[in-house]
């Protein structure tokens, strides 16, 4: 069921115990968002748990509260548990079946592709960022009183991560005045995009210009590939969170419309993420393998061997370019 904040909010004060749920394999929207909400409610004093299944990337690690994230799937069924910035349940891992134990289940998220597969859905759809909604959310939790700096930077975190420093179609002036409300409470917001958009370390130098120079495109320029294999990862000392922005560098390509990695999770495991010019729906694409999330921005898993992987992707792509 399609809701508002103010409905998510009565749940919240409802509720005796509740649980969290940020997606697997997570970001800095899930993650930043998540632990945001996590302390508002915690300052109306419930019990309340933060649920991820995946260990988050080593920046993604110094978050505000980070060590808080549980990744144990609990015994007990939850009052209420809400996902933050996730489409499906599926994405959720192992962790779906604590929206699905739960006596209530919600959702608070801005992709395009949500299902609804929660009881309750806040969902503000193509939004830069789930911290958007998250921020309205928190400000009805908190009334009149004042955003805690911490939280505020949780946030800003969440949508400097998930708009690309401000720079995607999906900025809005209500994304850039929320921005504003988060600066205002002392927020230094030009450190969090210094040290998630722009610092990089040798190591993902080394795998960024690595995996670069091997980009290949096709159908006159206008789709990009590139393919992160478990090998550059061993090579260079790094891990599949250090890919994040490098395929931004594809996009950025004159002609390219369609920009896509393929990253090796596994042996015949694939994670594929797409960016794409206004002549061409990330959504679409990602959505031919079961995957989704927003018209610049998606992406999906494939499964089989590396060259079919490719082969379906770049077919998707050229069926999807306007």
């Amino acid at each position: 069921m399609i809701c508002n904040a103010e409905k998510i909010h009565s749940l919240i004060a409802k509720a005796k115990n509740i649980a969290l749920v940020c997606h697997a394999n997570p970001d800095g929207d899930t993650l930043g968002s998540g632990l945001a909400l996590y302390y508002a409610i915690k300052s109306m004093g419930k019990s309340v748990d933060i649920f991820c299944s995946d260990i988050p990337g080593q920046k993604l690690r110094t978050l505000y509260g980070a060590e808080n994230l549980r990744s144990d799937v609990p015994n007990k069924p939850y009052e209420l548990a809400i996902a933050v910035d996730c489409s499906d349940i599926n994405l959720l891992s192992k962790h779906s079946i604590v929206i699905r134990r739960a006596r209530i289940s919600a959702c608070v998220d801005h992709h395009v592709s949500n299902n609804d597969y929660a009881k309750y859905t806040y969902v503000e759809r193509g939004v830069a960022a789930a911290a958007q909604p998250v921020y309205k959310l928190i400000k009805l939790i908190l009334g009149e009183k004042p955003l805690d700096v911490y939280i505020a930077s949780l946030l800003y975190t969440a949508l400097v991560t998930d708009s690309g420093a401000f720079a995607f179609s999906s900025v809005t002036g209500e994304t850039m005045r929320i921005a504003a409300d988060l600066l205002d409470a002392g927020v230094q917001g030009h450190k969090i995009v210094e040290f998630f958009m722009q610092d990089i370390t040798p190591a993902v130098f080394a795998l960024k210009t690595r995996v670069l120079a091997r980009a290949k495109f096709y159908e006159e320029g206008r789709v990009g590939i590139i393919t992160f294999f478990s090998s550059d990862f061993a090579e260079t000392g790094t891990e599949i969170s250090d890919t994040t922005g490098i395929i931004n560098a594809v996009r950025e390509v004159e002609g390219v419309d369609a920009a896509v990695a393929v990253t090796q999770v596994k042996d015949e495991e694939y994670k594929i993420s797409i960016r794409t010019s206004e002549r061409a729906d990330a959504n679409r694409i990602a959505a031919v393998f079961g995957g989704g999330g927003h018209a610049r921005a998606a992406g999906c898993r494939i499964f089989g061997e590396y060259e079919e992987v490719k082969e379906k992707v770049l077919k998707a792509c050229k069926d999807h370019l306007e």
